[in-house]
């Protein structure tokens, strides 16, 4: 049997919070999508009784995508840092009971991923504090989206070079979660194994790097690891001057960690970008090294890249701008669009369309009715957050 048809979509990563008034909802809905063909970036509007609308720092965010297309979203809410996952089918949050004890809720060091089977999706948070000195991490996982689990890493995990962990996102790819750090490497580990063992991958390195300067929002704008044809591709953009920058990228061999090395190196100059007909008949200026952003997931020649306000795509092999469009971001942040701030989102054909509450694809039927709304959720939760064990209570204190 041929596999189902899919289409993506360039999903911008800060939803936009409005009034639960706003008509934009449909009935019993709090989460509403604009689907715009790629280059141009889809967006996600959540309403205001699921998520507060923070500050420039403290923006919702779309952590994470599992391979069925459900979206793991978080941000403040009423009770504090939240998630919720959001099925494209049914239009409504389903929120997440928080975890207790240290807050290491960090929107860049959570993902999402469904067992082999596809009967169970679990959300795990990467804790690296252990990381620079010991070279251990721990995750904290739930599969209930109630309780939550520590685990430790296995003894035999492959880590190796030790430092200072800056988390700059998690994809999913053939039953791994791979956490990764532009500046460090790639730490990739089964979360459903009781002690997962951690493979460290190395980024590439290049004798005329662009300086590592990460903005605490939008990341690395020079660097960028996707998934694209089955593998994970890492893009890099350096050279000492404008006149000799270049764009590479690298292929890693294979989707086990265990034994995945770098290959494939493709090395293209931009100045036979720039002096391509293709790219100058799209009014774009040359000689102005633009943000990368992403890869298409199927063609992975194809490297999209952000320049004030327009997003392109090139393909490497042919050296020709192939897509442009020129788009605005109304919510915060919106200055600048890196690899951090847009996934590339893939979907069942047919599942732009909302298929009523009935429908979702959330694997536990009990978890999709537990709340009877977000109001519903925040209250139970609030309960359970204040029935669970203090620390120190075993001591009678």
């Amino acid at each position: 049997m041929a596999p189902a048809a899919e289409e993506w979509f360039i999903l911008y990563g800060v939803p936009k919070v409005v009034a639960m008034e706003e008509t934009i909802f449909q009935e019993s809905t709090n989460v509403s999508f604009t689907f715009n063909k790629a280059p141009l970036p889809s967006h996600v509007t959540v309403a205001d009784d699921a998520l507060i609308r923070s500050g420039f720092f403290n923006y919702p965010y779309i952590a994470a995508a599992a391979r069925c297309g459900i979206l793991l979203l978080c941000g403040h809410s009423k009770i504090g840092f939240t998630y919720y996952l959001c099925d494209p089918l049914i239009r409504r949050t389903l929120g997440i009971v928080p975890p207790d004890g240290d807050d290491l809720s960090c929107r860049y060091s959570v993902g999402l991923i469904s067992d082999r089977s596809d009967t169970h999706l679990m959300v795990a948070e990467l804790n690296p504090s252990s990381l620079a000195e010991h070279g251990r991490v721990t995750l904290r996982c739930t599969v209930d989206m109630c309780s939550w689990v520590e685990k430790e890493s296995a003894e035999c995990s492959d880590i190796v070079e030790r430092r200072e962990w800056h988390g700059d996102g998690v994809l999913t790819h053939k039953f791994f979660l791979w956490w990764f750090d532009l500046s460090y490497c790639i730490l990739a580990c089964d979360p459903f194994a009781d002690k997962p063992r951690f493979h460290q991958i190395m980024f590439p390195s290049v004798p005329d790097a662009m300086p590592f300067y990460p903005n605490p929002i939008y990341g690395d704008v020079h660097r960028c690891l996707k998934v694209s044809n089955g593998r994970l591709r890492y893009v890099q953009i350096h050279g000492t001057s404008v006149e000799k920058m270049e764009v590479s990228m690298w292929t890693l061999s294979s989707s086990d960690p265990a034994d995945a090395k770098w290959t494939n190196r493709v090395d293209v100059p931009f100045e036979k970008i720039w002096d391509d007909p293709s790219y100058r008949s799209k009014g774009l200026p040359p000689q102005v090294v633009p943000a990368v952003a992403l890869v298409h997931p199927m063609r992975a020649s194809e490297v999209y890249f952000c320049l004030a306000t327009h997003i392109f795509s090139v393909n490497l092999k042919e050296k020709k701008t192939v897509d442009c469009e020129e788009f605005s971001i109304r919510v915060l942040p919106h200055k600048i669009c890196s690899s951090r701030l847009l996934h590339a989102w893939r979907l069942p054909v047919g599942y732009t369309k909302q298929s009523g509450p009935g429908l979702s694809r959330v694997m536990e039927c009990q978890f999709v009715n537990r709340w009877s709304s977000v109001e519903d959720f925040h209250t139970k939760a609030e309960m359970i957050i204040r029935s669970r064990p203090k620390p120190h209570d075993d001591w009678g204190m």
